[in-house]
Formats: C-alpha cells, structure tokens, sequence
C-alpha cells in the first residue's frame, strides 16, 4: 500500500515527473485524464508510471466519487488543460483546493487580466472581441502595436503582432476560421497592448496562500519570421538579483488576486517603463523543472509536494532564497524557412562550446522543417551551463551567431523557394 495518494490532472510532458516526486515519499500519482483523447502536442505518458489512470467521461461527481474511495489527499493541474478540472475535483472533494469561483480568471486571458486589475494590481489595456469593426475602432484609438490572440491557447500559438488596426482584424480573421491547438473554435480573441520592456518567467508554488519563489528566468528574444518576440533562450536567474525581488512582490499579488492558494504557477511578466506588467499567467507547473531540480537541488515538483503532503516542511522553508549552483540557460534554434531539411551546418560548433550541455534535434535530415513562429517549431533544443555567467553569455550569444539562413541546408517545397510559413 502507498503511504498516499494523489491525482494529477492531465500528468502530461513536464508534469508527468509529479509520478517520481510524490513516489520518493512512497506515495502513489493517479493519472486523471480531462478527456479520453490525448491533447494534441504533448508527448503522451507512460502510463506505468502511474498507480492507476482514470479518464474523465464529463461527470465530475462520479470522478471525484472513484477519487474519494481510493482515500486521494490531493488534486493538482498537470497541464493548462488540466486547470479547471482539478479545480472542480478538489473543491468538491473538501482537499486544498483554489476553488472554481476563479478557474476562468486561471484560463481565460482575457479575464485573467481583468481579474487582477481590478483587485488593483497594474494591467495591459485589453478588449475581448469577435467583430472586425470593433477591433479596428479600438486599435485605432489605442495606437502603436496591438498583440492578437486565442483567449485560451498556450505555446504561444496562433499570437500576431500588429502594428496597424487593419493587421488586428486581419488577426481575428485569420484565428476564427481555425481551431486552437486543443481543437476548440476561435469565437474571440484577446487584443493587448503590446508591452514595451524586458520578459521574464516566474515559477512559483503555493501553500494555503504562502508563496514561494522556486526559480526566476530572464528570456532572449529575436525577431524572425514575421514575430515580433520569438523566444530564442531562458537563462536562469540568481534569487539576489535584480530584478528578481521586483518581479516576485508583483507576482504574489497576481496571484493572490487568481485566488492561487495551492499549488505551481508558471507566470510571464514584462518590466516595463511604468514596472511589472502581467502577460499571462498559468495555475500549473513550467515546463523546466527537470532543470531546475538540477542546478537548484529542487524545483516546482519537489515545492509540490511539500505544498499537499508537507505543509509544515514547506511554510518553514518558503522565505529562504533558492541558490543556484552555476549559470544555466535553455536554448532554441530558429528555422528561417519551410521545406524540407537536408542538414544543418553547425551543430558541430555548438556542441564544442565552452558551456555545452545538451543538445535535442527534433527537426531530422530528411524531414519537413517548419520557419520557427511559436514554441513547436524549433528545430533543435539546447543547453548550457557554466560557473561563469558571462561565458554562458557568450556561449548564448555564439549560437544566436550560428544559428541563421547558413545553418540549414533547406530544399525548397515544390512549387517554390524556401519561405517563413504562414503563423498558426
């Protein structure tokens, strides 16, 4: 018998490694399915991993029912898919829970903003709309560039940056005749102001409405392929510098005003001339924990679980700085063009870099490779690692160096040359 369980909603990618980190106090994860099909994009889960694997078929009683009998002490959103119906299962299950009243504010970027501002925290102006027209009137009263995008996608697919009204409503036009990468229809969109400033990530958990900092990054940015902010690297930042404590007293007022109690929060901040200003946050784990608990000795995972199954371990070491063990970044090469891949030229160089650790090719010789426009079309992965931070800056800047048209031997797609295909 297992000293506990847990069940995690939609256990996928990063989140699957919640099976190992509640298995090391000997308690068991139970794989909770949101829908019996996989979601599109993720890599699915070895299902071994798991004590048993349930699949939600719309009736949230009879889950949380099956839950109760197997004697479940806590719930927790694996996935952005997963948010709302871990919420549902621990608030009806009387569990820590952050409650439903706010899982649309958790999920909805429209409303996530509205939500936090007004609690009185500083927001983007924003409109939620369908309607071409009304779009153009905003934008045009607005001025400068306007980000357009699903009010409930992730990876950063199906986001324009656009720079005039008739871009905007080209935007809208464009996202509703297609689904998000979770098949849902694209009714409305999100038009933001575009933020003017710096971005960072801020990874968090968060017990009975303590928060605690597990790691900070700092993200590189280019311009490519018709995107105005592609991240191309995500450099780990130390607890003591700036501008970590700014971000953080921010962000725990975000999350405060998301009714965030319990649990990981992934939340993407840009410091702006007038500070911190939210661009979207997520009531789940990151995607960089493996790393963190690497260079950090723990991560969103093992914060976790001291959050459901050690409250006591985790209030009293929540206000103690993490410390990083040495420089650390994740990388991401930037395809120019569409096609397909016959090679890459300088892979070999990156791998002979100083501060080389790892290198991940997910675009092979003799697939199709895609001109990199969000988070699912890079070509290769990378990363590095150094004691010294401005090699790993050198190193971060070498690869932005080698990494362009002459990287990618490309045979154009037939009928035409190689080209920045269409956003998605």
């Amino acid at each position: 018998m297992p000293a506990f369980r847990v069940a995690v909603v939609d256990a996928y990618g990063t989140a699957s490694g919640f099976a190992g980190a509640f298995g090391a106090l000997d308690g068991e994860v139970i794989q909770v399915r949101s829908t019996a099909a996989h979601p599109p994009g993720v890599d699915p889960a070895d299902d071994r991993a798991f004590g048993r694997v349930l699949v939600h078929d719309g009736d949230p009683d009879a889950l949380a029912a099956r839950l109760a009998a197997l004697d479940t002490v806590a719930v927790l959103a694996g996935r952005e898919t997963g948010v709302e119906l871990a919420d549902t299962l621990s608030e009806r299950l009387g569990l820590p829970t952050n409650g439903t009243a706010l899982s649309s504010a958790r999920r909805d970027k429209y409303v996530q903003i509205e939500t936090i501002k007004a609690q009185g925290v500083p927001g983007m102006r924003q409109l939620r709309t369908g309607d071409e027209a009304e779009l153009l009137a905003w934008h045009e009263k607005l001025g400068g560039t306007v980000v357009v995008k699903p009010l409930r996608g992730y990876w950063g697919a199906g986001v324009s940056f656009c720079d005039l009204p008739r871009d905007s409503a080209a935007a809208l036009r464009g996202l509703r005749s297609r689904r998000t990468l979770l098949g849902e229809p694209v009714t409305e969109v999100v038009a933001q102001e575009y933020l003017v400033g710096a971005e960072y990530i801020v990874n968090t958990v968060s017990c009975a409405g303590a928060h605690r900092l597990t790691d900070a990054w700092r993200t590189e940015r280019i311009e490519a392929n018709g995107v105005r902010d592609l991240v191309t690297a995500q450099v780990l930042l130390r607890s003591d510098e700036e501008p970590v404590g700014e971000l953080f007293d921010y962000g725990r007022r975000v999350l405060d005003s998301l009714g965030i109690r319990y649990g990981a929060a992934h939340l993407e901040i840009k410091l702006t001339p007038d500070g911190p200003r939210l661009v979207e946050a997520g009531a789940r784990v990151s995607g960089l924990p493996y790393y963190t608990a690497e260079v950090l000795g723990e991560g969103q995972l093992e914060w976790s679980v001291d959050a459901y199954v050690r409250p006591d371990r985790f209030r009293a070491r929540a206000d103690r700085p993490y410390r990083r063990r040495h420089a650390f970044a994740w990388a991401a090469l930037v395809a120019p063009a569409s096609g397909r891949l016959r090679g890459y030229r300088a892979l070999d160089r990156i791998e002979r870099l100083a501060g080389f650790r790892s290198l991940t090719v997910l675009v092979r010789p003799g697939d199709t490779i895609t001109a990199t426009t969000y988070d699912r079309e890079y070509p290769a992965t990378l990363t590095l690692s150094h004691p010294v931070d401005a090699v790993l800056q050198r190193d971060l800047n070498t690869v932005r160096y080698l990494d362009g048209p002459g990287m990618y031997d490309i045979t154009p797609p037939v009928g035409g040359v190689p080209s920045a295909g269409p956003r998605p």
